[in-house]
């Protein structure tokens, strides 16, 4: 893997007292502790986990929101300190340098980074299938993947993972980024699909809950995938071998702070949405009333729960579990489709460790409090 690099901007959320006694908010020398790695124990004990999510806050990650407005992260004795960056490769060097404990990312750059000789470990499948695809409008000039040669892919940014997921997907038809069709940045949200109508691009390489939010607006789409990427899963919580030895404990509870936020999302999503707005408000699109926004977030967030919720995690005390069947088939993708130049040892990287305590909470009493919610 090409090293680059890293954007990282540390975010520190600033939580109503009224509703997280203990708050979130930090200084400035958080962000010379993100420099100068280290993270340790905070002045109160706890300790402090800095989370690299490549992603900004959104429908997309409001169990993370649920998870820190509820308390969930607190009750473990974790002071979260999420590390926005803009692009995976940054969370995969913000791991290996110490200056990330744990980093969500779909994936293809692990895969990559492995084949590499940098020493990584899954530790908890977040998104249980797949959230990427490529998708063109409905009558518009691609209609197959192979309409793609001689045409412009937009990408979230060329660092993205999905990047990695589309060159997969088009190697199925023997197209070959560069040489057969163009990766443009085109961002996110409006500016993406403002880029695929005014055909500045011809398709776009996002996910599950951007597409939603399309067709929220009226948007008519093409899907385009593989079957054998459709069954893989995707965004998952990795963090150093070193990491985990030493903080066993750390780890899993952060799984289990996910997984009850999860459940919680699920059970009310509309609840999630509102405790996002609330304790984000820089999630709150301008110009738009919140019930009209809320509609569309629905949308995507309802999407997405049904990837999580894939194979009933909850039913079968499976959350944040991998199987060796997926993880083999992850392995199987990313060789045959160019990801990795050579095969890899992906099971010995999965080591599914910690997932007995991940499911050790009380499901009903998580059920319980997000059916009676209220603001």
């Amino acid at each position: 893997m090409h090293a680059v690099a890293p954007t990282t901007t540390p975010w520190r959320h600033h939580v109503p007292l009224a509703h997280h006694p203990r708050g979130l908010d930090r200084t400035d020398s958080s962000a010379a502790r993100l420099l100068l790695g280290g993270g340790g124990a905070t002045d109160d004990g706890e300790v402090l986990l800095r989370f690299g999510l490549p992603t900004q806050m959104g429908a997309n990650n409001s169990p993370m929101a649920v998870a820190e407005h509820l308390g969930y992260f607190e009750e473990e004795g974790i002071d979260l300190e999420i590390v926005h960056t803009t692009d995976s490769t940054s969370i995969v060097q913000g791991i290996s340098s110490g200056s990330l404990e744990i980093g969500s990312t779909p994936p293809e750059p692990l895969w990559q980074a492995i084949e590499s000789g940098t020493d990584l470990q899954l530790v908890y499948n977040y998104i249980r299938q797949q959230t990427g695809s490529i998708v063109s409008l409905a009558d518009g000039p691609v209609q197959s993947l192979e309409d793609l040669e001689g045409r412009s892919l937009g990408q979230s940014s060329l660092g993205s993972s999905n990047l990695l997921l589309s060159h997969g997907i088009l190697e199925s038809v023997d197209l070959e980024a560069g040489s057969d069709y163009t990766d443009i940045a085109v961002g996110t949200g409006a500016a993406a699909l403002q880029a695929l109508e005014a055909d500045q691009v011809q398709a776009l390489s996002l996910w599950d809950t951007e597409y939603a939010a399309f067709e929220a607006t009226g948007a008519e789409l093409n899907y385009f995938t593989t079957p054998e990427v459709a069954s893989l899963f995707s965004t998952t919580y990795f963090t150093s071998p070193e990491y985990l030895e030493e903080n066993p404990e750390v780890v899993e509870g952060f799984g289990r702070a996910m997984a009850k936020a999860t459940l919680f999302t699920a059970t009310n999503p509309e609840a999630a949405l509102r405790i996002m707005y609330e304790d984000f408000p820089s999630t709150r699109l301008a110009g738009v009333s919140e019930d009209e926004q809320l509609a569309t977030d629905l949308t995507s967030l309802e999407r997405r729960i049904e990837l999580l919720l894939a194979d009933d995690p909850q039913g079968t005390s499976s959350w944040g579990a991998y199987s060796e069947e997926a993880v083999a088939a992850w392995a199987s993708f990313a060789l045959t489709s160019g990801i990795i130049p050579t095969e890899i040892d992906a099971q010995a990287h999965v080591g599914n460790l910690l997932v007995e305590g991940y499911n050790d909470f009380d499901g009903d009493a998580v059920v319980a409090a997000a059916q009676g919610w209220s603001e």
